[in-house]
């Protein structure tokens, strides 16, 4: 034994055993913390999660009071039929030919038609008069010097005994009828089955089905506008400046429930109830309130570029008349009030007062 302790020592130089001895020394002092858990350094009561900071949206604008603003009854359609009942409207003072068109979802050019046979673009209103919009498959049409029922018949491709037989016209059933230059007659045209909406929803679920996964409806929606998405951002402007740029953004987030036809001259979105609306463009707002006509709640905004944007069966409204709104700015929430059969935006893009597809005009996402 003496031998080998002998052996050991001369074989570790003595630098090696004191740092041996320092380790196991540093062990040692270890040895007592290993049992008890390190404290934390932050306690769990001193965490908390935050609370999702809910959608701030405005204040509603005060509730309009009146009989213009009673709860909403059912209503025909704002566009109708020969068949439906008519949508009528009672001139109001103030009222303008496009005020009414506004109220009535008339193109500018068909209210004379909602007025009088006699009734010339010159003639101021009478209030108090009820105006009765004309279907959506009769057109309007202003007699021109020296033209004749036969020769008006003849522009539109339709028997003139189908033009005598509309009593709005008040003609005679047999023999010439003096017209007089500037004054009305509305004409029925004849409409071929044409597409339905069936084949609209088709075409869509086709076109879907061909576009990458990823691909958003809006795409397919505003592909014909897809040339209209801005090249260059438009600079900052002052926040009274009230014209916009003719470049529209979607209003609102959801599904197109209905599209842009003859008789729906608009499209519906469907979204949920509450939904935040917003400007499509820059502009200023020449009416927020109640509509009887069947749009219930809405809001229209004058973009002073000769471009009126209409927002209908809102559930609340946040803007008032005469203010400015910027593009993008919350106007309302989806609702369901007016004609409507359950939550939706109806938005209309009228151009110089007549209403076009806002799906050419809408900008791609």
């Amino acid at each position: 034994m003496q031998v080998f302790r002998q052996f050991f020592i001369a074989s570790f130089p003595f630098s090696k055993l004191l740092a041996l001895a320092l380790l196991a020394l540093a062990a040692a002092l270890a040895l007592p913390s290993l049992g008890s858990a390190q404290a934390p350094v932050v306690a769990p009561e001193d965490v908390s999660t935050p609370t999702p900071t809910p959608l701030a949206l405005p204040s509603p604008a005060p509730a309009p009071t009146g009989p213009d603003f009673a709860a909403p009854q059912p209503m025909a359609r704002t566009l109708h039929l020969a068949g439906d009942a008519p949508v009528t409207y009672t001139v109001q003072p103030g009222d303008t030919l496009f005020s009414v068109a506004l109220e009535m979802g008339l193109d500018l050019t068909d209210v004379p038609c909602a007025v009088a046979p006699t009734f010339t673009v010159e003639q101021p209103l009478v209030i108090g008069d009820v105006l009765s919009a004309p279907p959506a498959n009769v057109l309007c049409h202003e007699v021109a010097p020296g033209e004749t029922v036969e020769s008006i018949a003849a522009r539109y491709r339709v028997d003139p005994a189908q033009i005598r037989s509309l009593p709005w016209n008040r003609l005679p059933a047999e023999g010439e009828a003096a017209l007089v230059p500037r004054t009305h007659l509305r004409v029925p045209l004849i409409l071929s089955p044409g597409r339905t909406a069936i084949d609209a929803d088709l075409d869509f679920l086709l076109t879907m089905l061909n576009m990458p996964v990823d691909t958003s409806p809006f795409i397919v929606f505003a592909q014909k506008s897809a040339s209209r998405k801005p090249t260059t951002p438009i600079g900052p402007v002052p926040a009274d400046w009230p014209y916009g740029s003719g470049r529209f953004t979607w209003p609102v987030y959801g599904w197109l429930s209905q599209g842009y036809r003859f008789d729906h001259r608009a499209i519906d979105i469907a979204a949920p109830q509450g939904t935040p609306v917003t400007a499509a463009d820059r502009g200023i707002v020449i009416r927020a309130g109640w509509n009887n006509q069947g749009y219930g709640r809405f809001v229209v905004i004058d973009h002073q570029i000769d471009y009126v944007t209409l927002y209908a069966h809102l559930d609340r409204i946040f803007v008032q008349e005469g203010e400015v709104v910027g593009q993008g700015q919350v106007i309302g929430t989806v609702g369901s009030t007016g004609n409507s059969t359950g939550p939706h935006l109806h938005f209309e893009i009228r151009d110089f007062g007549r209403l076009t597809n806002p799906l050419e005009l809408l900008t791609a996402p």
